[in-house]
């Protein structure tokens, strides 16, 4: 059986802590580099994250930090542009346009409303009215659309309908009215809710365009600053100034420090609205090349919103090119079919103007009318929507305009239930009325002629009853038998 010799060599071991020393050495190095290597990927992935925070990313056409965004043309009820247009999203502040669309429908603007507690508690919110304060509703709807605050929108909503809970229900039918159909909403201010606030840029655009379209919203919206009267809580009273710097240009504080806001001169009027979390909407009128658009974006960010909005106001300017169809007033061939009316047809023309966006290069030859009359029961009032033009530009329908009478029609006689016009039915009342004239001077005729002829027959028998009766004498005194 063989033995393991171990051989000792002088330096062995000092050989092996050289190597040793040279590996752990290897081994910093390989660290230090490593992390320098995950340092640099760190400062280019927050480099690579702050150029998008800033000039955020492209989507459809446009550089937006906005995770949805859209262009709406009122006036033909089209949307011209969009990006996830129908996902959902906090509105925030905006929802102050709907809360104050109804509020400007349904109080009288010079109303005294006392402040209340109810309207005071609030999250996250700093009160600017005071319980027991007097103020008009036309002072809280500026406080409410200048300088968003809460508590004046809540107030608004109690002194409509008693309780917020109660008023949430009409904004609810008001956003279906006007053809939301993806919002819903649980408060008049538009703080977030454990139930969810929400809409979409879509929505929005038709909320804004309802709104402005109110023209004491709109006036509310047009209005750079305010000033907030004395009351009996604020005897200095304030100056307000709207948050929507398109107006007249300003000044915003963003992460980066204090930012800069030029006014657009096509934008009228709009709403902000913010988060606690620093989610940021909004939402523009403006005045395009002539043609009335609405602008919102949602889901951004503090920084970008405003740079967000400006971008899709120039894309819209470089980009509507507004074409006139017709005008207000104009006719068409064809009438309404009226039933049970004292006539069967009424004209109508075009309820308002139709103005269209005519893409860069398209003719005009593509544009095509095409008037479309609804029957309608009588009675019908002037201006009475009778019908409507549907507006193609090629194969697809870009407008429909609505078809107003010109006049009125009454309800018609009985005979209207048979599809008589008053007319038709005077017609044929007087031609029965000559045939029956007529057929009563023949039967008149007729039985005069009998009594005539009967009169002959009898004077024919008188008179051979006479000649008998003087034969018959005559005989007698001749003595005659025969």
């Amino acid at each position: 059986m063989g033995h393991l010799r171990v051989f000792y060599r002088p330096g062995r071991d000092q050989s092996m802590k050289q190597t040793n020393q040279t590996k752990q050495k290897n081994k910093k190095i390989l660290k230090a580099v490593l992390v320098g290597v995950l340092a640099v990927a760190m400062v280019v992935l927050y480099c690579v994250g702050s150029f998008a925070f800033v000039y955020g990313e492209e989507k459809n056409g446009i550089d937006l930090g906005a995770q949805g965004a859209a262009i709406y043309v009122a006036d033909s009820n089209t949307y011209f542009w969009e990006y996830q247009a129908d996902q959902r999203f906090d509105p925030a502040s905006i929802t102050k346009l709907l809360t104050c669309l109804i509020v400007a429908e349904t109080l009288d603007m010079d109303q005294v409303v006392t402040v209340t507690s109810a309207c005071l508690d609030l999250p996250d919110t700093w009160n600017f009215l005071v319980e027991g304060e007097e103020v008009t509703v036309k002072d809280l709807m500026y406080l409410a659309l200048l300088e968003s605050h809460n508590e004046a929108s809540k107030m608004l909503a109690i002194a409509v309908s008693g309780t917020e809970d109660a008023f949430t229900v009409l904004m609810n039918q008001k956003a279906n009215e006007i053809g939301c159909i993806n919002s819903e909403f649980h408060n008049s201010h538009g703080l977030t809710v454990p139930a969810g606030n929400f809409s979409t840029p879509k929505d929005v655009c038709r909320i804004t365009a309802a709104a402005l379209a109110n023209p004491i919203v709109r006036e509310v919206c047009e209005t750079p600053t305010y000033q907030y009267p004395v009351t009996n809580k604020h005897p200095e009273g304030a100056t307000l100034h709207t948050t929507n710097l398109f107006l007249e240009g300003g000044k915003y504080t963003g992460s980066q420090g204090e930012v800069s806001v030029s006014a657009i001169d096509e934008v009228y009027g709009g709403k902000t609205g913010t988060t606690v979390q620093r989610v940021t909407t909004m939402s523009v009128g403006c005045v395009v090349n002539g043609v009335n658009v609405m602008v919102c974006i949602m889901g951004d960010t503090v920084d970008l919103r405003y740079t967000d909005i400006a971008k899709l106001v120039a894309y819209a300017r470089a980009n509507i090119q507004p074409y006139d169809v017709f005008a207000k007033g104009t006719e068409f061939e064809g009438k309404a079919r009226v039933k049970e009316g004292a006539v069967k047809y009424v004209d109508a023309v075009a309820g308002e103007d139709c103005v269209i966006n005519l893409p860069e290069g398209a003719s005009p030859a593509l544009v095509l009318v095409e008037p479309v009359y609804d029957e309608v029961m009588a009675p019908v009032m002037e201006g009475d929507v009778v019908g409507h033009v549907a507006v193609y530009l090629a194969d697809e329908q870009v407008d429909s305009v609505p078809l107003v009478a010109v006049k009125s029609v009454e309800k018609g006689w009985i005979f209207s239930k048979i599809g008589l016009s008053n007319a038709e039915a005077a017609g044929i009342i007087a031609g029965l009325t000559v045939v029956l004239i007529l057929l009563i001077w023949l039967l008149s005729v007729r039985a005069k002629n009998k009594r005539i002829a009967r009169q002959k027959r009898e004077a024919r028998i008188r008179e051979l009853a006479l000649r008998q009766m003087e034969q018959e004498e005559s005989q007698k005194e001749r003595g005659w038998n025969y």
